[in-house]
């Protein structure tokens, strides 16, 4: 039987929070305790003019914190500083990956900082586009006491390089057979549907839901070495596959004269 977790990006001090606030009332008509990505100092401008400043964000995330919510450590500033994919190959844009260890540590210590004066306990680290190298693992270990990790692609948790991984696989509810899975959703993008089919999932399969602080991790094994790479070539193919076709048929379709 399937497992299922809910993580939700981006949340910042200038969120709109009338985006959010069905997720919350979600979870607490079924009792789901979610992930949600705080980012300690944003400076992303998109993110920056989604709503009006809100003074009681630190309260908040203490808030969300004290219902048991999973607070995970969002980046440092959500400010995209490369175009590298890091090691799973998901997005080309990063805060972290691909930056020199120094610029990465002192970004970890100060998100670090700033979880610990606001008296907020770090259960994870989310790196923003999901993009982050050996480095923002090694920054991690080195300048704070996170030792979880929410991303990766395997459908259940695991033990990898000093860090308990909870893998994020998926952007929509779907219903899985087997293992764990996490439901990664930004509630400032998200569409009416899509919140919709995800309370629908919710009502029929909210006993499958678990805690993040309560999974249990199994060693890293040779042969999730080969699964997680065949599933991450597979992708970086596909989108390669789909940036072709799509420069193709641009280049062939005809042009119309004035």
């Amino acid at each position: 039987m399937a497992k299922y977790m809910i993580r939700l990006d981006d949340f910042c001090p200038t969120n709109n929070l009338k985006k959010w606030e069905p997720f919350f009332s979600l979870f607490d008509e079924f009792n789901i305790k979610p992930i949600i990505a705080v980012i300690p100092s944003n400076t992303d401008p998109k993110l920056m003019s989604c709503g009006t400043y809100n003074v009681n964000y630190w309260p908040t995330v203490r808030y969300l914190s004290s219902l048991g919510y999973a607070i995970g450590m969002h980046g440092y500033e959500h400010h995209y500083q490369s175009k590298n994919s890091g090691l799973l190959k998901i997005n080309n844009r990063s805060e972290f990956a691909g930056l020199p260890y120094r610029m990465q540590e002192k970004k970890i210590r100060s998100a670090t900082a700033i979880f610990k004066a606001e008296g907020v306990p770090v259960f994870c680290f989310v790196a923003p586009a999901h993009s982050f190298d050996h480095n923002t693992l090694k920054a991690l270990r080195h300048q704070s006491p996170v030792r979880v990790i929410s991303d990766g692609v395997l459908n259940k948790p695991y033990k990898k390089s000093g860090f308990n991984w909870i893998p994020a696989q998926l952007s929509e509810a779907v219903w899985q057979s087997t293992g764990t899975w996490t439901f990664n959703f930004h509630p400032e993008t998200c569409s009416e549907k899509t919140f919709d089919d995800l309370r629908k999932f919710v009502e029929k399969y909210h006993r499958d839901f678990v805690q993040p602080q309560e999974l249990s991790y199994k060693p890293y094994t040779w042969f999730d070495s080969v699964r997680e790479f065949w599933l991450i070539q597979s992708r970086v193919f596909i989108d390669a596959l789909k940036y072709f076709l799509r420069s193709t048929l641009s280049a062939t379709k005809p042009h119309t004269v004035n």
